[in-house]
């Protein structure tokens, strides 16, 4: 420890106090977010944050303010130097302690901590996420069971850096665990890069897609995606509310529906996954006498980008074959679904291009059929510890507004740690997330964000945010984070490694992540090619399979199961 850079204790504020210091030590003590230590006369050292300046010409001050009785202004110079610390624990031979364990007084001498103390209390954990931004020979590591047990949420404003941040986080994890298990939500198909042929852990990422164009573009795209299948008869009634429009509002649509998969199920819970064949929904529906309900129903089983939900070949292979027991069915359709959720390594649920009411209706069906899971393995013994990275996750857990899938998440916030799943939630929308499950979340990556609401947001929702943090936010330049919660010793200030940066340093490999933002400099500087159109076009109008056309509004489906 060096003796010649300290400041002085002046003033005590509870865990508040101010620390005069000279020119020559305010260069280094001065700069925001740098750590110091508080050494007591009772020989305890105290961790403490610069969290503010105070710099005071105090020839202007005892001038009344009258720069003109100042002779010679510009080359006298007599300043009073304070910087302002917020105490953060206690310092011991183990780590860090949260408790303030002894009481500074003026007069305590304050040290700035060197990159090896720095070291020892950041760079103790299982994964890197970056560097001080005060110190970038200190790397910091995050706690994986603090992490993952105690939930997460990566929480910036558009373009700052939650995409990377996440994506840094889970080549990290898949390179530190050889049996890391992760599910995310991409709900615009960002991620879906990590699952390329060229991919450096293509081995250990497997895509999942819906049939049918979605997963032929991304095909095209080099990236072998396993087919996404929702069969109806396994969906709940909300999320059949939610997959056909049915707001809360549409009371009679709702009523009717209802009655109309009742009548199908019969005594048994109408949320049971019991097969029916869908041309009996189809004349249940017509039934009712609702024709705003009927035009509804046929609608989504006419849309192509649906059809991993109403013609799961798969499942509706599995369902007809004559070989097997029902049970032997169902328990081989349940597999089939619950794939994505137990196998190691990455699974990646590509949403892009569907309705925010069918990826909640999907999430929804994979996350209780995980909790689920999750639910027996840790009874049976033998758990099976899973992290959820959501995308977007105001989409599906939304403050004030009703979602399907808002239920099971915020289950999985507030009882998930007891069965081994860990959740992460990512939003550039904090205000928009329900504070149920924002409150659930330990730990706090908070990239650049200046909306008030969004800092009032995250300051009311985290018990470990103060508003020495919050204040911070927007002066985050690109890629730096506050992290906060027990998967740090004390909140830092963090420079966020590149994901490219990453990949290459970990597997040796090039990869760029998507969801950049587009250059308009560059693409404006060239023209758009006929080809290019053509096939957009195509996408866009792609031919349907000749016996979807046999469905029409007006006929039963009678015709297609006959087949």
């Amino acid at each position: 420890m060096s003796t010649e850079i300290k400041g002085k204790v002046i003033r005590v504020f509870g865990d508040i106090i101010s620390v005069a210091v000279d020119e020559k030590a305010l260069h280094i003590m001065g700069i925001r977010g740098t750590y110091v230590k508080v050494r007591t006369r009772k020989g305890r050292d105290l961790l403490g944050i610069v969290s503010n300046l105070n710099l005071l010409d105090e020839l202007y001050r005892q001038s009344s303010g009258r720069i003109s009785l100042l002779e010679s202004y510009s080359d006298i110079s007599l300043t009073r130097n304070e910087i302002i610390v917020s105490l953060l624990g206690s310092l011991s031979n183990s780590g860090v302690d949260r408790r303030i364990d002894a009481i500074p007084s003026p007069g305590d001498d304050v040290y700035p901590l060197t990159t090896d103390e720095l070291a020892r209390i950041f760079s103790s954990g299982d994964i890197r996420i970056g560097a001080l931004t005060t110190n970038p020979d200190v790397e910091v590591k995050l706690d994986i069971n603090e992490l993952a047990t105690k939930h997460a949420a990566i929480l910036a404003m558009t373009g700052a850096g939650k995409s990377n941040a996440l994506g840094v986080l889970l080549i990290q994890m898949l390179k530190r665990f050889n049996h890391a298990r992760v599910l995310l939500i991409d709900t615009h198909s960002e991620y879906v890069v990590l699952g390329k042929n060229n991919s450096p852990i293509n081995d250990k990422t497997v895509v999942y897609a819906p049939v049918g164009k979605f997963k032929q573009i991304l095909e095209r795209e080099g990236i072998n995606a396993l087919s996404m299948e929702t069969p109806y008869w396994m969906l709940t009634l909300e999320e059949w509310y939610s997959l056909l429009g049915l707001s809360p509002l549409a009371t009679r649509q709702r009523r009717s529906f209802r009655e109309a998969l009742r009548s199908i199920k019969g005594d048994r819970n109408i949320n049971d996954p019991i097969y029916f064949d869908l041309d009996e929904l189809y004349n249940a529906i017509r039934g009712t006498r609702n024709d705003e309900l009927l035009e509804k129903f046929e609608d989504a089983v006419n849309t192509e980008e649906y059809e991993f939900i109403f013609f799961p070949d798969e499942a509706l292979r599995i369902m007809s074959s004559s070989d097997l027991s029902l049970e032997e069915k169902i328990k081989m359709v349940f597999r089939k679904i619950s794939e994505p959720i137990i196998k190691d390594g990455l699974k990646i649920i590509a949403l892009g291009g569907l309705s925010a009411d069918v990826q909640n209706a999907v999430v929804s069906m994979l996350l209780r059929t995980l909790f689920r899971i999750a639910v027996e393995a840790k009874l049976s013994g033998h758990p099976i510890p899973a992290v959820i990275a959501v995308e977007e996750a105001h989409i599906y857990v939304p403050k004030d507004t009703y979602a399907t899938a808002k239920q099971i998440i915020e289950r999985i916030a507030k009882e998930g740690r007891k069965f081994g799943i860990g959740l992460f939630l990512v939003s550039q929308r904090p205000r928009e997330l329900s504070e149920t499950a924002l409150a659930q979340c330990g730990t706090l990556i908070a990239l650049k964000t200046v909306n008030p609401s969004d800092q009032r947001h995250i300051q009311n929702s985290l018990e470990d945010v103060t508003s020495m943090i919050t204040s911070s936010l927007p002066g985050l330049g690109k890629g730096e984070a506050i992290i906060s919660g027990p998967s740090v010793p004390v909140p830092c200030v963090v420079k966020v490694d590149l994901f490219d940066e990453v990949i290459e340093r970990e597997f040796n490999g090039r990869l760029g992540l998507g969801g950049k933002d587009i250059d308009f400099r560059e693409e404006w500087r060239n023209g758009l090619e006929r080809e290019i159109i053509d096939e957009i076009f195509k996408r866009i109008y792609s031919p349907k399979k000749e016996d979807r056309d046999k469905i029409k509004t007006s006929a039963s489906l009678e015709e297609f199961f006959g087949r």
